[in-house]
């Protein structure tokens, strides 16, 4: 698949990057919370991390209501339903074939699941890994909307689908201060302007959460917590 292909897969995969909260008659709260996140990790392991289409199909039929709606403000025009569901699985998995969801943790309250989500895959002989996060909302057993978060860009740069943007400004402040020096020694002034204003710098660093260029290696799930684990205790 072209860049074209895997960006929009991406995209459309955020798509199914949730499952759901479940309304069933009777029962203990805490039995209903039992039961919805049992429908969740069923959801990811039948449907997402199945590589077989028609037993996929078959399980979104089971999981996923003919109501259910994708509530994600990066898709404005979604559509609903199983079958554009199941899409946006299919096209995730064409394109990444060897992509692994990681079901890291649930947390249930009513009708709504939380999800927070680990992923793996290979394309174009890179490796990404990327977290989410998914909202659920299920009635009658089945997932009626869903509401996602995920962290795309860190995939696509990963994947080498998006240049970083701290990397390519820590590159550009190290070039101009070569050659400011260079030009001083020459006797001629340095010249040169940075690829983002001081404000903008800041508002990215604020947004990405970091002013370093992003790491060649991700730890997602109980990985990055061992690993927080043994800086914080060197």
């Amino acid at each position: 698949m072209n860049l074209v292909g895997v960006l929009g897969a991406l995209a459309a995969g955020s798509a199914g990057f949730a499952a759901a909260a479940l309304k069933v008659g009777g029962g203990s709260g805490r039995e209903v919370t039992s039961a919805n996140k049992t429908l969740v990790r069923k959801l990811y392991r039948e449907v997402w991390n199945q590589a077989d289409s028609v037993k996929a199909k078959a399980s979104a039929g089971k999981f996923i209501s003919e109501e259910h709606i994708l509530i994600d403000p990066s898709h404005p025009n979604p559509s609903p339903g199983v079958d554009a569901y199941l899409e946006g699985v299919l096209s995730l998995r064409e394109a990444l074939s060897s992509i692994v969801i990681v079901v890291d943790d649930l947390v249930a309250q009513g009708l709504k699941v939380v999800a927070q989500l680990s992923f793996k895959a290979s394309a174009g002989g890179r490796e990404a890994r990327w977290t989410g996060t998914a909202i659920m909302e299920i009635e009658d057993g089945q997932v009626v909307k869903t509401w996602i978060n995920s962290d795309i860009i860190s995939a696509m740069i990963q994947l080498g689908l998006l240049q970083d943007f701290m990397s390519s400004q820590i590159e550009r402040t190290g070039a101009r201060i070569s050659a400011g020096a260079a030009a001083a020694a020459a006797g001629k002034g340095g010249s040169g302007g940075a690829h983002f204003s001081d404000g903008d710098l800041k508002v990215v660093q604020a947004l990405l959460g970091r002013s370093e260029a992003h790491p060649t290696s991700v730890l997602t799930g109980n990985e990055w917590l061992g690993d927080f684990d043994n800086v914080s205790t060197t």
